[in-house]
């Protein structure tokens, strides 16, 4: 079999994580010390005003994007700061691609032009685009030589067994697209379960965000700022935290977007209301709904223990406080609520100085790109006569894509929350993996997206 290119690092600055230094191959202490600075530049108000007077640069992925036409700008919005760089044609034809690239704009803030008391817009030179690369020739030998599932779980830095699968399969899901519909997961578990850092890694290989749960004007378009939002630009949205929203500012938070997310949801339309002055628009979309089951109820009606109904009841108990919330649950292809705790750090691949070894991140954005497209071209495995019988077409032609084999029967109950992946694939004993770790270095596969000689 061909060699794994593995890759494993130490991380020498505890402010980077390792989202950062695979995104940008920072592997070295020096890499990773020039990276530093231009990452902690954009981490708020007060960095980037550092940045703007000591004439530094800094490097972000902005959460929405707009045009003034006044003044022909491209302005970019990341934790509520706002900045702005003049666009030309090939700017203009790089953001018209951002669906589908992982994108990092590097800025030096030259001016700041004060809008109020707290807010400011810092105009900026371009300094540098950082798009990811993609190593298709090798992806495509690695499968058709290992399963796709154990890729995957190799990308985000777990060993390929069948609890590591079990737990990161939905969120696996919803990075694929089926019959022009996006695959949407609801999935509460335990704390330390490792979603947040998975989602994380995935960030850093795909064309997805991280986030909790959005505004309005953060998930469609802010028209306040003229700036278009994550449905716009991105293909798979994590939202973290959802446990939360039960109560408080959270809570009124999802019921503004209640309305605009079952549309989006379901047809990929994105629409504000009449005053925003947005046009709609389609991107197709898929949610994965991430909280924590920490607690023995998920509210003052749903007991976690009462295992005669099934998490899709449960869930839908627990967004009892909007107007049809069954409209919501339909949407979900899979959900599932865990009671068990699994601690991910020992799921993690360890090579033999004990860190974490992932495959390299340019075979891993090729081979996610490689899957996406062979889950589009799978079959209609059934008739569709209701919404479970898309969620079960669409999680079937995943899991054939990821060689997942499971009967149509199981299927089906996973589909309407009757089982969960835990249950159905960690009932057997586990199986040695064929994969050889001894060797973990870093293969030489051209021109790192950030070297050492970048300054």
């Amino acid at each position: 079999m061909s060699e794994l290119p593995l890759i494993s690092f130490k991380r020498y600055f505890d402010e980077l994580t390792d989202e950062h230094i695979i995104t940008f191959e920072t592997w070295s202490r020096s890499a990773q010390k020039k990276l530093l600075p231009k990452i902690q530049a954009g981490k708020s108000v007060f960095t980037l005003e550092e940045c703007y007077r000591k004439g530094k640069t800094l490097i972000l992925k902005p959460d929405a994007l707009g045009y003034n036409h006044r003044y022909n700008q491209l302005t970019l919005d990341k934790a509520n700061q706002t900045l702005a760089l003049n666009l030309d044609d090939e700017l203009l034809n790089l953001v018209i691609r951002l669906q589908d690239s992982n994108i990092y704009f590097e800025l030096k803030p030259y001016k700041k032009i004060p809008v109020s008391q707290k807010k400011a817009v810092y105009l900026c030179d371009l300094v540098a685009v950082y798009e990811a690369d993609y190593d298709f020739d090798t992806a495509k030998e690695l499968l058709k030589e290992y399963k796709p599932a154990d890729l995957l779980l190799l990308a985000v830095g777990y060993k390929p067994d069948s609890l590591s699968l079990a737990t990161r399969l939905p969120m696996f899901l919803p990075l694929f697209k089926y019959e022009d519909k996006a695959i949407h997961v609801f999935m509460l578990t335990p704390p330390r379960y490792g979603k947040t850092r998975t989602a994380a890694i995935l960030r850093s290989l795909s064309s997805s965000y991280l986030t909790v749960f959005p505004s309005p004007a953060k998930l469609v378009y802010d028209g306040a700022k003229n700036l278009y939002g994550l449905a716009y630009f991105y293909s798979t949205i994590y939202i973290d935290e959802i446990d939360k929203i039960a109560s408080g500012k959270r809570q009124e938070t999802f019921k503004d977007s209640y309305e605009i997310l079952l549309t989006g949801m379901s047809d990929g339309y994105w629409v504000r209301d009449v005053s925003s002055r947005a046009e709609d628009f389609r991107n197709v979309v898929s949610f994965c709904f991430m909280g924590n089951s920490k607690s023995k109820k998920l509210s003052n009606q749903v007991e976690l223990s009462d295992y005669s109904k099934s998490a899709r009841y449960k869930i839908q108990e627990m967004l009892s406080y909007v107007d049809n919330p069954e409209a919501f649950v339909e949407r979900l292809a899979y959900c599932e609520i865990i009671t068990k705790s699994v601690q991910a750090y020992k799921l993690l691949n360890r090579n033999e100085d004990k860190r974490v070894a992932y495959l390299h991140p340019r075979v891993a954005r090729a081979v996610i790109k490689l899957l996406q497209d062979r889950v589009k071209e799978q079959p209609i495995h059934r008739n569709v006569e209701s919404e479970l019988d898309h969620h079960f077409n669409a999680v079937k032609s995943v899991l054939n894509v990821l060689q997942v084999e499971l009967s149509d029967s199981t299927i089906e109950s996973l589909v309407k929350s009757e089982l969960t992946f835990t249950d159905v694939l960690t009932t057997e004993e586990k199986q040695d993996s064929s994969i050889d770790y001894e060797e973990l270095k870093a293969p030489d596969l051209s021109k790192m997206l950030f070297s050492d000689d970048v300054s």
